[in-house]
């Protein structure tokens, strides 16, 4: 049975709602929430949707609550981070709608930015430029450095391919009316938001690009590591393969020219750093995991992968074949 704690009810509907999924993040939340209510945007709502934790992240959240108004805290079963999210999706009120992942922090400007440029463009989607966060200090991402290199307005990722690799949900400012027309909704119960945000990007009238670093995305250094820092634990990795797999079905169906892009991002990226984790794993251990992986590079035109570069190609090819034995004696060792 799910439970809300709801203070501050409010006739007008909010500028802005920001969804904040919580599942044991207790050192975290604090610093996530107070960057979120120093925001320079006036009339926003922050919607908590404690997803089953099992450490005092509800208490935290829910002493928020009690001290700001605008803080909504909602409670479920454990049932993961898509399902908080589409929860405080159905509860949010705002024109607007924005995600927040609890051990991370936004910056003070970035909601208000995101927001002004939609209001000023019409666009579908805003997205900022990210951060990586930890103990010491904050450096760049790097995959990020060209897509957001200079503002782009009214733009779309069919003219600026580089958004291919704008997967990522916790970036953006999305109006609301658009998400509500396409119907997005999270499905994947780890990697949710890449098949989600490109069909948001191929889908959006328009995209506004900001130059400007919105959001600070968290290397954990206490309590459980996040998906990210598990990523060559096998089940990861076959989370991760299934979503570089759905995330290529919807660009292959909805916008089949960006396909070369995407395929050379995930075979010199994600493929790839699944790949090395053979060297710390046996074949049969990764086999299953790896099966996505294997579907996606059958499935990608062979003009497509000839186009890799040389060992890329190789290692592609040998994954497609499932000779994994071949693959260890190609592929880096991870560091």
């Amino acid at each position: 049975m799910m439970t809300t704690t709801h203070r501050g009810s409010s006739v007008m509907a909010p500028t802005l709602s920001v969804v904040v999924p919580v599942f044991d993040v207790e050192p975290y939340i604090s610093s996530c929430l107070e960057s979120l209510l120093d925001q320079r945007l006036e009339d926003v709502e922050i919607v908590v949707v404690d997803d089953g934790s099992t450490d005092a992240s509800l208490l935290i959240a829910e002493r928020w609550a009690h001290q700001d108004s605008r803080i909504r805290v909602l409670e479920q079963p454990h049932a993961g981070l898509s399902a908080a999210r589409n929860t405080g999706v159905r509860a949010a009120r705002g024109r607007y709608l924005a995600f927040c992942d609890s051990d991370d922090v936004v910056s003070d400007t970035g909601y208000a930015s995101l927001v002004r440029s939609l209001e000023t463009t019409g666009s579908d989607i805003a997205s900022g430029d990210v951060r990586r966060l930890d103990s010491s200090g904050v450096r760049p991402h790097a995959e990020y450095q060209d897509v957001f290199a200079l503002d782009r307005r009214r733009t779309h990722i069919r003219r600026h391919t580089a958004l291919v690799r704008d997967r990522m949900v916790w970036n953006k400012v999305f109006r609301r009316s658009f998400w509500d027309a396409r119907d997005l909704v999270f499905t994947l119960p780890e990697y949710e938001d890449a098949p989600v945000m490109m069909r948001a990007h191929i889908e959006a009238s328009s995209v506004d690009v900001l130059s400007e670093v919105v959001y600070f995305w968290r290397v954990r250094g206490h309590g459980a590591p996040s998906i990210t820092q598990r990523r060559d634990e096998p089940a990861n990795i076959a989370a991760c393969m299934r979503m570089v797999l759905d995330t290529f079905e919807v660009i292959a169906t909805l916008a089949p020219e960006l396909v070369p892009p995407y395929v050379d991002d995930m075979c010199r990226g994600n493929v790839r750093q699944a790949l090395r984790a053979l060297h710390l794993h046996d074949d049969a251990t990764l086999s299953d995991a790896l099966s996505p992986a294997r579907s996606f590079v059958r499935s990608v035109p062979d003009d497509v992968l000839h186009a890799l570069p040389r060992t890329d190609r190789q290692l592609m090819e040998l994954l497609g074949r499932g000779d994994l034995a071949q693959i260890r004696q190609l592929v880096e060792e991870p560091f």
